[in-house]
């Protein structure tokens, strides 16, 4: 009886209230590169080591991004699991990996610091609180039914570990799909449907949608200028769909959508204009804001905040192009200030629904009412 009751205080233990990291793992940001892993099996002890090793993998993967592989070696010593936590309702499981950013980088390390004490100057307080708006910041969710740690029997690529992490090996088979099957589909889509023609004050197939109806457009010229009110955010997740957007609904599969725009970066300071996929609350965006020297990939799926990648890049001049492309369950993000010379932002896998309307968004967090001028939008599939 006693091993009995034993058994059942340590479970409750486990499955108490869910802890603020497994919603907010960006708490331990500020001094650690952090991945969460999350993973499902019947049997406890199984979840728990796959959900751990997700964890360690993507904190490897993550460094691969940033560093040498001659120094990450040495700083996988000191990662650590700092804790896990099963969900009773769904039976996943959680496990938080840490690496204190100081062990491979301290400058990068101070700089973070100094960049969380400049809440003001970058709209952060998201930051401060630890929302998982952060580079350093990854989660990775197993797939259910696959219940067993994948190991590579292929022939590493020279790296910073000995072989290629559970992930990159799905990354080889969601690439190796997209090519063999997929990649016929990108084909251009005939017509003016998919295509706006602002010089004869058309959408196409493009709706105008603003939720609160604070913001307009119109036609001027040969473009199509958004005028956006003060305070209209875009936070799917939260309900939140009031900064206008110009969208094509209903598109499935692969996909790659691209605009033009023009901005007074100069102006108006939390301005954000960008591409993005949506379906309900589940979306992934990508966005240029702050007077045009930051630009973001992240989005949210499967109840899950996707890891964001956060750029500070040249001040933007206009005209920008952005890109955001679909193949498989892969999404990345591009932009230019030359027309067809693509640098990448960042790209992010997600199980995304097939279906999602797609199209282009304007952000305003200021008070004031700010103004940009779309040349076009348009959709490839």
């Amino acid at each position: 009886m006693r091993m009995v009751l034993l058994s059942l205080v340590i479970a409750g233990s486990l499955l108490a209230q869910k802890p603020d990291w497994v919603n907010n793992p960006g708490t331990f940001a500020a001094e650690n590169f952090v991945a969460v892993g999350v993973a499902k099996n019947d049997k406890l002890d199984k979840a728990k080591e796959k959900a751990e090793s997700k964890a360690m993998k993507g904190i490897e993967k993550m460094l691969k991004n940033k560093y040498k592989n001659k120094d990450i070696k040495p700083a996988l010593a000191s990662m650590r699991i700092h804790a896990t936590w099963q969900d009773p309702a769904t039976k996943y499981f959680y496990a938080l990996a840490l690496l204190p950013i100081e062990a491979i980088d301290k400058d990068y390390a101070g700089q973070k610091k100094l960049d969380k004490a400049k809440s003001s100057a970058m709209s952060a307080t998201k930051m401060l609180m630890g929302m998982t708006n952060d580079p350093d910041v990854v989660i990775i969710k197993a797939e259910e039914g696959n219940d067993e740690i994948a190991e590579s029997s292929d022939n590493d690529e020279e790296s910073g570990v000995e072989t290629k992490s559970e992930e990159q090996n799905e990354d080889q088979a969601v690439q190796t799909e997209s090519k063999s099957e997929k990649k016929e589909m990108m084909t251009t889509v005939s017509g003016n449907g998919n295509q706006t023609d602002f010089k004869n004050k058309s959408l196409g197939n493009f709706k105008w949608i603003d939720q609160d109806g604070n913001s307009k457009s119109s036609f001027l010229g040969e473009n199509l200028t958004a005028t956006v009110a003060g305070y209209e955010n875009f936070k799917p997740e939260e309900g939140n769909k009031k900064a206008p957007r110009l969208e094509y609904p209903n598109v499935t599969g692969d996909f790659s959508i691209e605009t033009k725009f023009r901005y007074d970066w100069a102006k108006y300071y939390s301005f954000g204009v960008g591409l993005y996929a949506l379906n309900g609350k589940q979306y992934v965006r990508t966005y240029v804001e702050y007077h045009g020297e930051y630009v973001y990939l992240n989005g949210y799926a499967n109840d899950i905040t996707l890891p964001q990648t956060e750029k500070r890049i040249e001040h933007l001049k206009t005209p920008v192009y952005f890109k955001l492309e679909r193949k498989g369950y892969t999404f990345t993000a591009y932009y230019s200030t030359i027309d067809g010379d693509w640098i990448e932002i960042a790209n992010v896998e997600t199980e995304f629904p097939e279906t999602a309307g797609v199209g282009i968004f304007f952000m305003n967090d200021d008070n004031d009412t700010a103004q940009c001028k779309v040349e076009y939008v348009k959709l490839k599939q």
